[in-house]
C-alpha cells in the first residue's frame, strides 16, 4: 500500500520524484487508511452516529469504550488519561474489529517482533498502540496457531513440589541470594566471512531468590577465569550477592576455589580492613549433582529465555554485530 502511494504521489509530482526505501512517514499514512477503511466497514453505525454527535446504539461493542474520531478520522478509545505522561497511542489506542483480515496481521506482527511472545505478552504489545475488540482470545489463537510456538512447546510433566527454600522467602536485600545457570552454545562468528568458524559462546543467567529478577551476561569462554569475569561485571551492577547458588559444574567448582583464595589473600590487613571484607564475602552453594530440581529458580530462567530465543535463531550461526542486539533485545523481558 505505501508503494501505490508513492507511484500516485510521483504520477502527480514529476519534478520532485520520491525513490529508495520507504519512510516511516510513508507507512504511517498506509497504515492510518486501511485502519480507517476497515473502521468505516465493521464501524460504520457508530462513527456515523458520532458525526451526528448522537450516542452509540445499543447493543455495541464500543459502547463501554467512549469512542470519539480524531483529527486524522482515525476511531480511538476515550478515557480519562488526557494529561498523563503516556504517549498518545498509548493514552488513545486505536479500536480494530475482532475479526478482521488486518487485526490479525497486526498480532502476526507484533507476535513475531516480540520473538514468539506468550498470549499475555502479545497482548500487552498490541495494547500499546492498539485496543482490539475481544483481544484476549485472538491472542490466545494467534499463539496456538504458530507453527513455531508448537514445534517449541515443551510438554511438562506434573510433578509434587517441595518445600521452598528460606532464601526465598526470607526478606532480604533486593540482590543479596542469586543463583546462576548457563545455557548455551550458541554460535557465533566474530566476522562476516566465509571461512571464518563460528565461536560458542554461552550465556550466564542469573536470577536474584528475593525479587525474582533476572539478570543475563555473555560469556565467551566456559572457564573459571571467563566465569570470575562475568561475577565481577554483575557485581559491579547490581551490587554483590553474599549467597550465590550454583549446580556442581567443573567450571563453578573452580571458580569457587580462587575466590576463595582472593578471599584469603584479602584478610590479611588489619583487623578493621579484615572485619569489612569478612562481611562482604561471596558463600557459594552447591546443590547435589545431576539434580536440576534443586534450583529450580534459575532452572526456570534459563527455560523463559531459550523460549524467546530459540524460536529465533533456531539453528542459524549468527555474525557477531547481528547477535549483539538480539542478545540486548532478549534482556528487556
Amino acid at each position: 500500500m505505501s508503494f501505490i502511494f508513492r507511484f500516485i504521489f510521483n504520477s502527480n509530482n514529476p519534478h520532485s520524484l520520491r525513490s529508495g526505501p520507504l519512510t516511516g512517514d510513508e507507512l504511517k499514512v498506509a497504515s492510518e487508511y486501511l485502519i480507517k477503511e476497515v473502521q468505516v466497514r465493521e464501524f460504520s453505525k457508530e462513527i456515523s452516529a458520532l458525526k451526528k454527535e448522537n450516542s452509540i446504539p445499543k447493543g455495541s461493542n464500543l459502547r463501554n469504550l467512549n469512542p470519539f474520531i480524531d483529527s486524522n478520522g482515525i476511531l480511538r478509545v476515550g478515557g480519562r488519561l488526557e494529561y498523563s505522561n503516556l504517549t498518545d497511542s498509548q493514552k488513545h489506542p486505536i479500536i480494530l474489529p475482532k475479526s478482521h483480515r488486518l487485526t490479525n496481521f497486526i498480532f502476526v506482527h507484533f507476535h513475531l517482533k516480540n520473538l514468539h511472545v506468550n498470549p499475555q505478552g502479545l497482548l500487552c504489545a498490541v495494547g500499546q498502540k492498539f485496543c482490539p475488540i475481544h483481544g484476549r482470545n485472538l491472542s490466545r489463537r494467534i499463539v496456538n496457531d504458530c507453527i513455531t510456538c508448537f514445534r517449541n512447546k515443551p510438554v511438562v510433566a506434573n510433578q509434587i513440589m517441595g518445600n521452598l527454600p528460606a532464601e526465598i522467602i526470607t526478606p532480604t536485600f533486593p540482590f543479596n541470594v542469586c543463583g546462576v545457570d548457563f545455557m548455551g552454545p550458541l554460535l557465533v562468528k566474530p566476522v562476516a566471512q566465509r571461512r571464518i568458524t563460528a565461536r560458542k559462546m554461552y550465556v550466564a543467567i542469573f536470577v536474584y531468590f528475593v525479587t525474582k529478577a533476572e539478570h543475563f551476561e555473555l560469556v565467551t569462554y566456559l572457564t573459571s577465569e571467563a566465569f570470575i569475569g562475568c561475577l565481577k561485571r554483575i557485581f559491579a551492577r547490581r551490587g554483590k550477592s553474599s549467597i550465590v547458588y550454583s549446580d556442581n559444574a567443573t567450571n563453578y567448582v573452580g571458580a569457587q576455589s580462587e575466590l576463595k583464595r582472593f578471599s584469603d589473600m584479602l584478610k590479611k590487613p588489619d583487623e578493621n580492613v579484615s572485619a569489612y571484607l569478612a562481611s562482604e564475602e561471596i558463600k557459594w552453594k552447591f546443590s547435589p549433582p545431576r539434580s536440576p530440581n534443586f534450583g529450580g529458580l534459575y532452572e526456570t530462567g534459563v527455560k523463559s529465555f531459550k523460549y524467546h530465543f530459540r524460536r529465533v535463531m533456531k539453528n542459524t550461526k549468527f555474525q557477531l554485530r547481528k547477535f549483539l542486539p538480539l542478545y540486548l533485545k532478549q534482556k528487556e523481558f
